[in-house]
C-alpha cells in the first residue's frame, strides 16, 4: 500500500497540509489574544498584513505558517487551496472591519467583528471549519439557482 506524499516545501499547491493551516490559525489567534490583553489594536495590522501577503503571493510567504507550523506535528491530512482562499478572504474582511471600526470610534462593531473572527479561528483549531461550511452553502446556493 502506498503512503500519501507529504509536501515539505512551501510551494503553492492545490492541497495544503493541515499543520500549515493550523500554523496560520494559531498566528491569528495569538495576535487576537495579544490585542485583547494589551488593548493595542495596531497589533491586528500584523495578521492583516500576513493574510494579504499570503493571499497575493501564496502560503510560501505566510509568516505565521513559517513560524508556527514547525511547532505542530506534521499532518498527512490536507485542505483544499480553494477553501483556504475563501477562509483567507473572510479573515481579511473581519480584520479590516475590526481595525476600521476601532479607529472610527465604533467600539461595539470592532468587538463584534473581532469576536466573530475569534469564534471562527477557535472553531477551526478545534476541527470545525466555519468558513468551509459557509463556502459549501454558497456553492449549493449557486448550483440551485443555476438550474432555474
Amino acid at each position: 500500500m502506498s503512503q500519501p506524499v507529504i509536501h515539505f516545501s512551501y510551494e503553492c499547491i492545490d492541497e495544503v497540509p493541515l499543520h500549515r493551516v493550523r500554523g496560520n490559525q494559531l498566528g491569528i489567534l495569538l495576535s487576537i489574544i495579544a490585542t485583547v490583553l494589551t488593548q493595542s489594536w495596531w497589533i491586528l495590522a500584523l495578521p492583516l498584513a500576513v493574510q494579504l501577503i499570503s493571499r497575493t503571493y501564496g502560503v510560501k510567504y505566510n509568516l505565521f505558517v513559517r513560524l508556527f507550523s514547525p511547532l505542530l506535528p506534521v499532518s498527512q491530512r490536507t485542505e483544499a487551496r480553494e477553501l483556504l482562499r475563501f477562509n483567507n478572504l473572510l479573515a481579511i474582511m473581519f480584520l479590516a472591519v475590526t481595525l476600521a471600526a476601532h479607529y472610527l470610534g465604533l467600539a461595539v462593531l470592532s468587538y463584534i467583528a473581532l469576536g466573530m473572527l475569534t469564534a471562527a479561528v477557535v472553531a477551526a483549531l478545534s476541527g470545525f471549519c466555519l468558513g468551509c461550511f459557509m463556502y459549501f452553502q454558497y456553492k449549493q446556493y449557486r448550483l440551485r439557482h443555476r438550474r432555474t
